[in-house]
Protein backbone atom coordinates (compact mmCIF):
# COMPACT_ATOMS: atom_id res chain seq x y z
CA UNK A 1 0.00 0.00 0.00
CA UNK A 2 2.96 2.35 0.71
CA UNK A 3 4.24 1.32 -2.25
CA UNK A 4 1.44 2.22 -4.75
CA UNK A 5 0.78 5.49 -2.39
CA UNK A 6 4.93 6.72 -3.43
CA UNK A 7 4.55 5.40 -6.94
CA UNK A 8 0.96 7.54 -7.40
CA UNK A 9 3.01 10.90 -5.81
CA UNK A 10 6.46 10.07 -7.82
CA UNK A 11 3.83 9.80 -11.03
CA UNK A 12 1.85 12.78 -10.27
CA UNK A 13 5.15 14.54 -9.35
CA UNK A 14 6.08 13.53 -13.05
CA UNK A 15 3.13 14.85 -14.80
CA UNK A 16 3.13 18.12 -12.66
CA UNK A 17 6.70 18.84 -13.44
CA UNK A 18 6.16 18.14 -17.30
CA UNK A 19 2.98 20.31 -16.82
CA UNK A 20 5.10 23.49 -15.45
CA UNK A 21 8.13 22.79 -17.93
CA UNK A 22 5.38 22.62 -20.70
CA UNK A 23 3.43 26.37 -19.56
CA UNK A 24 7.19 27.70 -18.99
CA UNK A 25 7.97 27.06 -22.61
CA UNK A 26 4.38 28.44 -23.77
CA UNK A 27 5.15 31.50 -22.17
CA UNK A 28 8.90 31.62 -22.88
CA UNK A 29 7.48 31.65 -26.11
CA UNK A 30 4.90 34.13 -26.10
CA UNK A 31 6.66 36.30 -24.16
CA UNK A 32 9.74 36.42 -27.04
CA UNK A 33 7.23 36.87 -29.60
CA UNK A 34 6.15 40.23 -27.84
CA UNK A 35 9.88 41.20 -27.34
CA UNK A 36 10.08 40.45 -31.31
CA UNK A 37 6.94 42.30 -32.68
CA UNK A 38 7.81 45.30 -30.08
CA UNK A 39 11.26 44.82 -31.02
CA UNK A 40 11.87 48.50 -32.70
CA UNK A 41 13.80 47.55 -36.03
CA UNK A 42 15.29 50.15 -38.22
CA UNK A 43 13.70 49.10 -41.72
CA UNK A 44 10.29 48.33 -42.21
CA UNK A 45 10.45 46.53 -45.74
CA UNK A 46 13.60 45.41 -47.24
CA UNK A 47 13.42 48.46 -50.06
CA UNK A 48 14.14 51.89 -49.42
CA UNK A 49 13.63 54.98 -51.55
CA UNK A 50 14.13 58.22 -50.64
CA UNK A 51 14.41 61.63 -51.55
CA UNK A 52 18.12 63.23 -51.11
CA UNK A 53 19.09 66.64 -50.86
CA UNK A 54 23.12 67.47 -50.09
CA UNK A 55 25.81 65.40 -50.90
CA UNK A 56 26.39 63.18 -53.20
CA UNK A 57 23.49 63.37 -55.45
CA UNK A 58 22.90 67.04 -54.62
CA UNK A 59 19.54 66.63 -55.23
CA UNK A 60 18.51 63.48 -56.56
CA UNK A 61 16.52 60.19 -55.53
CA UNK A 62 18.36 57.11 -54.04
CA UNK A 63 17.15 53.68 -54.10
CA UNK A 64 18.44 51.09 -51.19
CA UNK A 65 17.75 47.64 -50.80
CA UNK A 66 18.65 45.71 -47.31
CA UNK A 67 20.68 42.38 -47.17
CA UNK A 68 20.72 42.54 -43.93
CA UNK A 69 18.97 44.84 -40.73
CA UNK A 70 22.46 46.92 -40.56
CA UNK A 71 23.45 46.86 -44.46
CA UNK A 72 21.83 48.14 -47.21
CA UNK A 73 23.33 48.32 -50.96
CA UNK A 74 22.37 51.89 -53.09
CA UNK A 75 21.69 53.60 -56.74
CA UNK A 76 20.95 57.16 -57.01
CA UNK A 77 20.35 59.71 -59.48
CA UNK A 78 20.65 63.21 -58.95
CA UNK A 79 20.96 66.77 -60.76
CA UNK A 80 23.01 69.88 -59.43
CA UNK A 81 23.13 73.13 -61.54
CA UNK A 82 24.15 71.89 -65.07
CA UNK A 83 24.60 68.34 -64.55
CA UNK A 84 23.86 64.95 -63.45
CA UNK A 85 25.28 63.00 -60.54
CA UNK A 86 24.92 59.04 -60.42
CA UNK A 87 26.23 56.62 -57.84
CA UNK A 88 26.41 53.49 -55.65
CA UNK A 89 26.52 53.50 -52.28
CA UNK A 90 27.05 51.17 -49.26
CA UNK A 91 25.50 51.75 -46.00
CA UNK A 92 25.98 50.54 -42.73
CA UNK A 93 23.80 51.23 -39.54
CA UNK A 94 25.13 50.78 -36.44
CA UNK A 95 21.69 49.94 -34.45
CA UNK A 96 18.42 47.93 -35.49
CA UNK A 97 16.79 50.51 -33.67
CA UNK A 98 14.26 52.97 -35.29
CA UNK A 99 17.12 55.55 -34.61
CA UNK A 100 20.30 54.77 -36.23
CA UNK A 101 24.08 56.40 -36.49
CA UNK A 102 25.15 54.89 -39.82
CA UNK A 103 28.08 55.24 -42.38
CA UNK A 104 28.17 55.38 -46.11
CA UNK A 105 30.50 55.35 -48.91
CA UNK A 106 30.62 54.56 -52.16
CA UNK A 107 31.55 56.22 -55.63
CA UNK A 108 29.65 58.54 -57.72
CA UNK A 109 29.60 59.76 -61.62
CA UNK A 110 29.32 63.42 -62.14
CA UNK A 111 28.62 64.45 -65.73
CA UNK A 112 28.20 68.11 -66.77
CA UNK A 113 29.18 68.26 -70.53
CA UNK A 114 31.17 65.95 -72.65
CA UNK A 115 34.30 68.09 -71.37
CA UNK A 116 32.99 67.97 -67.54
CA UNK A 117 32.86 64.84 -66.51
CA UNK A 118 34.56 63.42 -63.22
CA UNK A 119 34.71 60.40 -61.15
CA UNK A 120 34.54 60.85 -57.41
CA UNK A 121 34.26 58.60 -53.89
CA UNK A 122 32.18 60.04 -51.63
CA UNK A 123 31.29 58.76 -47.26
CA UNK A 124 28.88 60.51 -45.29
CA UNK A 125 28.34 59.86 -41.29
CA UNK A 126 24.91 60.69 -40.17
CA UNK A 127 22.01 60.30 -38.17
CA UNK A 128 18.76 58.09 -39.31
CA UNK A 129 15.20 57.93 -38.25
CA UNK A 130 12.12 55.70 -39.25
CA UNK A 131 8.55 56.02 -38.33
CA UNK A 132 5.79 52.95 -37.69
CA UNK A 133 4.45 54.44 -41.67
CA UNK A 134 7.52 53.46 -43.27
CA UNK A 135 8.56 57.35 -43.51
CA UNK A 136 12.12 58.25 -41.89
CA UNK A 137 14.28 61.18 -42.08
CA UNK A 138 18.28 61.06 -41.93
CA UNK A 139 20.93 63.72 -41.97
CA UNK A 140 24.66 63.65 -42.32
CA UNK A 141 27.83 64.99 -43.53
CA UNK A 142 29.29 63.38 -46.82
CA UNK A 143 32.54 64.29 -47.96
CA UNK A 144 33.51 63.85 -51.63
CA UNK A 145 36.98 63.28 -53.19
CA UNK A 146 37.58 63.40 -57.01
CA UNK A 147 39.83 60.95 -58.62
CA UNK A 148 39.68 61.25 -62.38
CA UNK A 149 40.79 64.48 -64.16
CA UNK A 150 38.10 66.85 -66.15
CA UNK A 151 39.13 68.37 -68.95
CA UNK A 152 37.84 71.55 -68.41
CA UNK A 153 37.08 73.35 -64.23
CA UNK A 154 33.87 72.19 -62.63
CA UNK A 155 32.10 75.27 -61.84
CA UNK A 156 29.75 74.09 -59.19
CA UNK A 157 31.23 75.03 -56.02
CA UNK A 158 31.38 71.52 -54.04
CA UNK A 159 33.30 69.93 -56.82
CA UNK A 160 35.97 71.57 -57.64
CA UNK A 161 38.76 69.85 -60.33
CA UNK A 162 41.21 71.73 -62.47
CA UNK A 163 42.81 69.65 -65.34
CA UNK A 164 46.26 68.58 -63.25
CA UNK A 165 44.16 68.24 -59.49
CA UNK A 166 41.09 66.79 -58.37
CA UNK A 167 39.95 68.10 -54.99
CA UNK A 168 36.77 67.71 -53.17
CA UNK A 169 34.46 69.39 -50.64
CA UNK A 170 32.48 68.65 -47.73
CA UNK A 171 27.96 69.26 -48.10
CA UNK A 172 25.20 68.69 -45.64
CA UNK A 173 23.26 65.52 -46.44
CA UNK A 174 19.50 65.65 -45.79
CA UNK A 175 16.99 62.86 -46.53
CA UNK A 176 13.08 61.57 -46.58
CA UNK A 177 13.10 58.35 -47.40
CA UNK A 178 10.11 55.88 -48.05
CA UNK A 179 10.42 51.72 -46.97
CA UNK A 180 8.03 49.59 -48.97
Amino acid sequence: MIRKNVMMLVMAGLLMGGWVAQAQARVTEKVDAMIEENTENLKIKDMDIWVQLGGPLIAGIQFDKYVSPHVALGVGVGNFIGGTALDMTAKYYFLRGRFSPFIAGGGVYYLSRPQETLFAVHATAGLAYFFDSGLGLSMGLTGIQGISKSAEPFSYQYIDSDTTLSQGGIMPQFGIHWNF
